[in-house]
């Protein structure tokens, strides 16, 4: 890139509807936006790894050729152990595709993960590959632990759903976020004064308010509803209930580490483990990033002017 700008990539947890990032990614390369680092988070450290290996086209290619009896094949259950699945078997289907280790990628790339027992952010950016991204995605009770340097790692998406400022600490000038989380954050932002617990004791005010009296009554419905409790299995709930803690963190995180370009995937609802519905998912991440080209080429085209140029220099 001129004046020496380098573009970074955070990408989003969110199970399979994370093979997004890959139509992402693509599709910013075949408009001609180099990336020149990249940081993941569970399913964004997964299709990460894949394009920092160089593999990526061979990743999607064998992610959406899964049907939904080759995904209910990757099942490995464990239970009563430390989770509910070992996740071994999905990672000797990715393994070919994200390389060996950290120092033998062609590209710059972190995976995120969270020390279970500190419960502080793990930055994984040497040693092996596999065990990284399988630490990165392993969501408490359902993937069990891994342990990588004798800490125990679990989900990086309870620290850092959409780890932009990772991506900033790989060098990256320009942050470009791609998440498939339901986040509603405007970017860029002020940053907030509340506290994680004031902003953690508001939105639970608004769940369970104390005057029962104020509460309104939601309008009465004949029609069935589209989802009922006995309809959702134990993975399910334990996913569904991740993902909205996941999308409220990333809330929070984005105030005060706003990236340059948000990249929303609307996509229809798809499960933890729908990865049968990788094609759909890639189609909806390719929909998504060329609705952002604009967007992209005017901040690189502001970061690459004087005035943008002077703000890098003084990192401001």
């Amino acid at each position: 890139m001129a004046n020496g700008l380098k573009i970074g990539i955070a990408l989003s947890s969110g199970g399979a509807a994370g093979m997004a990032h890959v139509g992402v990614l693509e599709e910013l390369q075949s408009a001609g936006i180099p990336i020149d680092c990249l940081a993941g988070t569970s399913a964004g450290a997964m299709v990460g790894a894949a394009w920092a290996a160089d593999r990526l086209a061979g990743f999607r290619t064998a992610m959406c050729s899964l049907t939904r009896r080759g995904v209910l094949a990757l099942f490995d259950p464990t239970w009563p152990r430390t989770g509910l699945l070992e996740g071994q078997r999905p990672l000797d289907l990715i393994k070919p595709y994200i390389g060996e280790t950290f120092e033998e990628l062609q590209h710059p790339f972190a995976a995120v993960a969270t020390d279970l027992l500190t419960g502080k952010e793990v930055v994984l950016r040497q040693g092996s590959v596999p065990d990284a991204v399988r630490a990165s995605a392993a969501i408490p009770g359902l993937l069990t632990p891994v342990t990588v340097g004798g800490r125990m790692l679990v989900d990086g998406g309870i620290v850092n759903p959409i780890p932009v400022d990772v991506v900033r600490a790989l060098g990256a000038d320009l942050v470009i976020a791609v998440t498939v989380l339901d986040v509603a954050v405007e970017t860029p932002v002020e940053r907030p004064t509340e506290s994680v617990h004031e902003l953690a004791a508001q939105w639970l005010a608004k769940l369970f308010p104390r005057d029962e009296a104020k509460r309104v009554a939601p309008p009465v419905s004949h029609e069935a509803p589209a989802t009922t409790a006995d309809q959702l299995g134990l993975i399910d709930i334990m996913s569904r209930s991740s993902r909205i803690v996941q999308a409220r963190l990333a809330e929070y995180r984005l105030r005060s580490e706003p990236p340059d370009v948000m990249i929303r995937i609307p996509l229809p609802k798809i499960a933890l483990f729908d990865f049968d519905c990788s094609s759909q998912a890639v189609l909806g991440g390719r929909q998504a990033a060329v609705a952002a080209l604009p967007a992209i080429r005017a901040a690189i085209e502001h970061a690459e002017s004087i005035p943008g140029r002077v703000s890098r220099m003084l990192k401001i």
